[in-house]
């Protein structure tokens, strides 16, 4: 691994001094390895702008090496430029007729297209004496396919045999898990990685694919568990911590979810993604003080991540320091306005002030931006009771059930007919309310504890109770 790391660092620099001289116009000769070293970084990181600037370089330099047209062509594949790419691939089968490459990335040309047929009339040629690693390729290829076909059984097929000869090609293992969420074969695909955990115990790559399939099937123990062994083999496999860590935070383990963000942080951040999932996770634990560190860390690092500015807001009305809570929310909002979940932030900061104006308008806009989730109702209705607004919370109880329907608010609207002086239609909501969800028969108490005086309301709900 160590060696690894060195050889990595070696690539930054050599990227790095590359890319000062090209700034500055003095790039010059350039050696045709270090040209393919510095396009397989690019293509790694997916800059694939940059990496069809610097293949046209080293296609002027070297006219006659079919690779770099080759490379230029299934970058500009990636880009759906098929035409462009099929041209290219002219020029490089006559330079090397017989490069198998040049074939493979023609049938994924056609099957952009949609010429499926053509697609597999060539593979079914590259099969004709094909060795071991070459099926590997063509496999990958017809997944490819099929892909674009949407046939995702016969792509998850094609890719699991694929990977069962090479358990380590990478593109393979990283498509797999694709065409397994496609397919959603996530049994299968269990059984696939165990079989090659089994045959290579040390494959980061099917310990992660592993974790993602216990996690479609609901069994996240074993997920963390999988997902843990990826970054555990490989300390530089960055998406295994995060991953690992996401699922902690699903089922609620925000300590360890904490510790891994931390040690990713450390390793390769600093990171203002990171930085916010740190916070949450600070948050859930209720060290609001710790999480406002790190939320102000984050947004040090970038400004314009207006989810650390919600946080921060969320953090500030935790302490009831309500005018920075405003703040914050505001911030949020003009970084992004299409999240509910800001405008409610802002709405009760606003009421907690007494500006009920300003809340009244965010408790519309969340309702507004997120009409499919009845919290948003709910807590608008919710507002307009405690405010005494009673004709107005059963017009917006209208309106929510234009957009969906849920048990809360059933409570809501019984509640607000309690208040109209309409006991018999209370009852009667009231009633279903408690048949369809039970257990959120709490809420009427919160929005009126003068409820629990009730004898006719508590005589029901005793008896679904019992």
């Amino acid at each position: 691994m160590e060696n690894k790391i060195k050889r990595d660092s070696a690539l930054i620099n050599l990227v790095s001094e590359f890319e000062c001289k090209f700034e500055q116009g003095e790039v010059g000769y350039v050696d045709e390895k270090v040209f393919l070293q510095l396009l397989e970084y690019y293509e790694d990181e997916y800059l694939f702008d940059k990496a069809l600037e610097v293949v046209d370089y080293a296609i002027a330099q070297y006219k006659y090496r079919s690779e770099f047209y080759i490379i230029k062509a299934r970058l500009l594949l990636s880009k759906t430029k098929v035409k462009d790419c099929l041209a290219l691939l002219e020029i490089a089968e006559n330079i090397a007729p017989f490069e198998r490459e040049i074939s493979i990335i023609r049938a994924r040309a056609h099957a952009i297209n949609k010429d499926f047929t053509a697609a597999h009339n060539i593979l079914d040629d590259l099969k004709l004496g094909a060795t071991k690693s070459d099926s590997v390729d063509i496999l990958i290829a017809e997944s490819f396919i099929y892909e674009h076909m949407k046939d995702y059984n016969a792509m998850y097929d094609a890719l699991s045999n694929a990977v069962l000869i090479d358990t380590k090609n990478e593109e393979a293992m990283e498509r797999i898990w694709i065409s397994a969420e496609l397919s959603r074969r996530y049994e299968d695909s269990v059984q696939l990685h165990l079989t090659i955990i089994d045959k290579d115990p040390y494959n980061y790559q099917a310990w992660y694919n592993l974790g993602h399939g216990y996690n479609c099937i609901w069994e996240y123990e074993k997920a963390i568990d999988a997902l843990e062994y990826s970054f555990i083999i490989n300390p530089e496999f960055e998406s295994g911590y995060l991953d690992c860590a996401d699922t902690c935070l699903q089922i609620r383990n925000y300590e360890k979810a904490l510790e891994i963000y931390i040690e990713a942080n450390n390793k390769f951040g600093p990171n203002n993604e990171l930085m916010v999932n740190i916070a949450h996770c600070y948050i859930y634990l209720n060290r609001i003080g710790i999480a406002k560190q790190w939320l102000l860390k984050a947004i040090k690092l970038d400004g314009f991540n207006d989810e650390a500015y919600f946080l921060l807001g969320e953090c500030y009305s935790r302490d009831q320091v309500w005018y920075n809570a405003i703040n914050a929310y505001h911030k949020a909002i003009d970084l992004e306005d299409r999240r509910e979940e800001y405008y409610l932030g802002l709405a009760k900061a606003y009421l907690a002030v007494e500006d009920y104006n300003k809340a009244t308008v965010n408790f519309q806009m969340a309702t507004q931006t997120g009409p499919e989730d009845t919290l948003y109702w709910k807590e608008y209705i919710c507002f307009l009771i405690k405010m005494g607004l009673h004709e107005e919370a059963i017009q917006v109880l209208d309106e929510a059930e234009d957009h969906t329907y849920g048990p809360d608010l059933l409570y809501c609207r019984a509640v607000t007919e309690y208040f109209l002086k309409n006991k018999v239609d209370c009852l009667e909501l009231l009633e279903e309310a408690l048949m369809e969800d039970y257990d959120q028969h709490t809420l009427i108490f919160e929005i009126a504890p003068e409820l629990k005086l009730d004898k006719e309301i508590n005589s029901m709900i005793k008896y679904f109770a019992d």
